[in-house]
């Protein structure tokens, strides 16, 4: 489905948790603060488990050794205890992986918001939006005719184009695979995701059609997903 964006009230794509006029994704402080206490407290968790073990391990054997009565019966507890120890580091490497994995996800998801933000997509950016703004309220076919005709001989232009178009694909493909928290994602890039696909379709189904179908098949798919 393809719903129209209407010039007066076009803005440039900005992100659910707010933009600049240059369309630069702000992310909550508190966000960035929580990533980073995530950190710290998994290396606090870890050094302390470590110490507990070492002391442990002093205190079974320096019982050992000054209490020979009671060896069978320090053995017997170093045993039960080491198993109980072994069950639950395998129940903290369980979690230490989903940790991070986690952890490697949030990562991918701000490197998203540093790489469209980043000064050197400043430019490519701001010709594409130049580009949607006065077309954005015509109709479908208009719109590719217009798009054809600006972009004709005009090799940055379509670099400019192409670049971002390439940029919200690879997004749609992080997400789709998984590989970044599509929560955050779709508050920090739907607003753009549904503004750029819904002005420039047109474009993008003709490429599609001359290129082959595969050609930004995972931003078309993200575009139904978030559009309803």
């Amino acid at each position: 489905g393809f719903r129209a964006v209407h010039a007066p009230d076009y803005t440039p794509p900005a992100a659910g948790f707010g933009a600049d006029s240059s369309g630069r994704l702000r992310v909550p402080r508190d966000i960035s603060k929580a990533f980073d206490f995530n950190l710290k407290f998994e290396r606090k968790v870890t050094i302390g488990i470590s110490v507990i073990a070492f002391l442990f391990v002093a205190g079974v054997s320096a019982a050992y050794f000054l209490f020979p009565a009671y060896r069978e019966g320090i053995a017997f507890f170093a045993i039960a205890v080491g198993t109980a120890a072994a069950i639950v580091s395998a129940f903290y490497v369980a979690q230490s992986v989903y940790a991070n994995v986690e952890s490697e996800r949030m990562t991918r998801t701000m490197s998203l918001v540093s790489e469209w933000n980043a000064a050197s997509f400043f430019d490519a950016k701001q010709a594409v939006i130049r580009l949607m703004k006065p077309i954005a309220d015509r109709p479908r076919e208009e719109r590719l005719t217009a798009i054809r005709e600006r972009v004709g001989d005009d090799d940055a232009l379509e670099l400019n184009l192409t670049s971002v178009l390439n940029y919200l694909e690879h997004l749609a493909v992080l997400v789709d695979r998984g590989f970044v928290d599509e929560a955050l994602v779709r508050e920090l890039f739907q607003t753009n995701v549904l503004r750029y696909y819904e002005v420039l379709e047109p474009w993008i189904a003709d490429m599609r059609n001359r290129r082959g179908k595969r050609l930004y098949k995972d931003i078309a798919n993200l575009y139904e997903k978030w559009h309803i």
